[in-house]
């Protein structure tokens, strides 16, 4: 076998790997291909929007001990021990005020805070539908806080992120508005069709890639970077082979050097069979 022409391959979970209608929620050909691609020498790891908790679930699925970037890009980890090896937060005046927003105006809004053991605590304000659809979206567990502005006040602890449901096919896209409104040192990015989320200015899977890449010393051109959203954009601008999935949008496609079948014909895998496999 010829030697690969990358030397690290990042996958996004959610669309791009992950899918609840797969047993196990992955399918049998992607963790095929990335067993094949860590066999051949290239080490597999995750960029998600997703915390390191939940990452650490689903890391020993899928044979990954690579550290990974998680949520959005603020904090690189390592998924066997649950070392931190980077961490950004959001600016805390800024956090206080998108909780006096989310309370004002009702918006379903939820605050992911670390803690020093390497878990993250979550606070949500409150549930419209039923706990399964945000458990699965936010993760678990998460705590009811009513009063966001409170919790908020009441701490010096900045969040590392928040996320918003907005429903852009129903109401007007507010990662605009919600990026004019709170400034230069927060970073808005529609991370889903029903979602928004929040970092501090700066702190993307981009960012939070070369954080992980200065680790490992690794070049970004040496770099397979498969996604499926526009919080993947950053990173695959970013690799040497930025791929997107089928079912991804236009935007995020444009942004892409190659185009992979779908999330349900195992593009992900096909991507790895293609460029790193052989």
């Amino acid at each position: 076998m010829q030697p690969s022409r990358y030397d690290l391959v990042v996958l996004d979970l959610d669309g791009t790997i992950l899918e609840k209608e797969f047993e196990g929620g992955y399918s049998p050909r992607v963790r095929h291909a990335i067993a094949a691609v860590q066999a051949s020498g290239v080490p597999v790891t995750i960029a998600t929007g997703r915390t390191l908790d939940f990452v650490r679930t689903q890391t020993p699925l899928l044979g990954i001990t690579t550290p990974v970037v998680t949520t959005q890009g603020a904090v690189v980890g390592d998924p066997v021990s649950g070392e931190v090896l980077f961490e950004a937060d959001m600016p805390l005046d800024v956090a206080r005020s998108v909780a006096e927003w989310a309370d004002r105006t009702g918006r379903v809004t939820i605050f992911y805070f670390s803690n020093r053991d390497g878990t993250t605590t979550l606070y949500q304000n409150r549930e419209v539908w039923q706990p399964e659809v945000y458990d699965h979206w936010f993760g678990m567990p998460r705590r009811i806080q009513p009063n966001l502005s409170e919790l908020l006040a009441a701490s010096d602890h900045p969040p590392l992120k928040f996320i918003s449901v907005n429903d852009a096919s129903a109401e007007p896209d507010l990662t605009p508005i919600l990026q004019e409104q709170f400034g230069p040192t927060m970073l808005m990015t529609r991370t889903h069709a029903l979602l928004i989320e929040g970092t501090a200015a700066g702190v993307d899977k981009g960012s939070g890639l070369l954080h992980l890449l200065e680790h490992l010393k690794i070049a970004p051109e040496r770099v397979l970077a498969v996604g499926d959203n526009e919080n993947d954009i950053p990173m695959l601008k970013m690799a040497g082979m930025g791929v997107a999935m089928g079912q991804a949008t236009e935007k995020v496609k444009s942004f892409a050097q190659w185009i992979a079948p779908s999330i349900f014909e195992d593009g992900a895998a096909v991507a790895m069979e293609r460029f790193v496999i052989g």
